[in-house]
C-alpha cells in the first residue's frame, strides 16, 4: 500500500523515527499522567506541520487519557479537577482561534519559545507553592486551555496548580490525567468539526502509531512504581530545551526564507 502525502515523501529513517518518538512520549505519559504532547509534539514538529502533528497527538491523547482517566478515577481530587475544567474550557475556546490565524513560522517559533522555557524551568529545580491560592486556577486553566489547543501541550501548565494543591502522587497523577483527557476530548472534537482529522495521512498515520501508544503507556505505568522520576525529568528537559532552540532556529529560517 502506497503511503499518501505527506508520508510518501519522508526517507525512511525519518519514518522510523516516528514510533520512537511515539513510544517516548507516551511512556512519559504512562508514568506522571502528563507529558505525551510535551515531548512527542515538538520533535514531530521537525517532520511535519504544527497542525498536522497537534492533531495526530490529539487522535493518539484520546486513547491514552481516556483509559487512564477510567482507570484511575477513585484517585481524582474532584475539587481541582472542577476549579480547572471552566478556565481552561474558555481558553480552549481562545487558542481555537489563534491556532487558525497564526502563519506556520510564528506556530513554530511559539513552540519552541513554550517547550524551551519548560525545559529550563525544570533544569533549573522548579519551586513548588507549598499551597497554591484557589484564584491561581483561572490565569493557570486559560494559559493551559490556549496551549493545549494549539499545541496539545497544556498538561504541564496545568500540573504547575495542582502539584502546588496536591501532595499524593497517586491523587497526582490521576487528577491530572483526567483534566488531560477532558482537554483532548474537547480538543478532538473541535478538530472532527474543522475537517482536520479527516486527513487520510492523518489517520493511516494514528492507526499504524495506535499499538506503540499502548506499549509506551503500558511501560510509563511499571516506572511510575520503580522511579523516583528526578533523573528521567532532567532528560526531558535537557531533550527539551535543545528542541525549543531548533524549533525556534527553523521558525526564523521558515520566515526569513519566506
Amino acid at each position: 500500500m502506497s503511503l499518501p502525502p505527506p508520508l510518501a515523501d519522508l526517507p525512511w529513517y525519518t519514518l522510523a523515527a516516528i514510533p520512537l518518538i511515539v513510544a517516548i512520549g507516551y511512556t512519559m505519559f504512562g508514568a506522571t499522567g502528563f507529558g505525551s504532547s510535551i515531548v512527542s509534539v515538538p520533535l514531530l514538529a521537525h517532520i511535519f506541520p504544527v497542525a498536522f502533528t497537534v492533531a495526530l497527538s490529539t487522535s493518539l491523547d484520546a486513547f491514552a487519557a481516556a483509559g487512564a482517566s477510567v482507570r484511575l478515577r477513585r484517585n481524582v481530587a474532584w475539587p481541582e479537577f472542577r476549579r480547572l475544567m471552566v478556565p481552561a474550557l474558555i481558553g480552549m475556546a481562545l487558542g481555537a482561534t489563534l491556532v487558525v490565524k497564526l502563519p506556520a513560522s510564528i506556530a513554530l517559533g511559539a513552540l519552541g519559545v513554550f517547550v524551551g522555557s519548560y525545559g529550563t524551568y525544570l533544569l533549573l529545580g522548579p519551586r513548588s507553592l507549598r499551597r497554591a491560592p484557589t484564584w491561581l486556577a483561572w490565569p493557570i486553566g486559560l494559559v493551559g486551555g490556549v496551549f493545549s489547543m494549539m499545541f496539545g501541550t497544556g498538561g504541564p501548565v496545568y500540573m504547575v496548580f495542582l502539584s502546588a494543591r496536591i501532595h499524593d502522587k497517586a491523587t497526582l497523577r490521576a487528577t491530572s490525567a483526567t483534566i488531560v483527557a477532558m482537554s483532548v476530548w474537547t480538543r478532538l472534537a473541535l478538530f472532527i468539526v474543522a475537517g482536520v482529522l479527516l486527513q487520510p495521512a492523518l489517520l493511516l498515520l494514528a492507526a499504524a502509531m495506535l499499538p506503540v501508544m499502548l506499549l509506551g503507556v503500558r511501560l510509563g505505568n511499571r516506572l511510575h512504581h520503580r522511579l523516583s522520576g528526578a533523573g528521567v525529568l532532567r532528560l526531558i528537559a535537557i531533550l527539551l530545551v535543545v528542541n525549543g532552540v531548533s524549533l525556534i532556529a527553523r521558525a526564523l529560517a521558515t520566515a526569513h526564507g519566506a
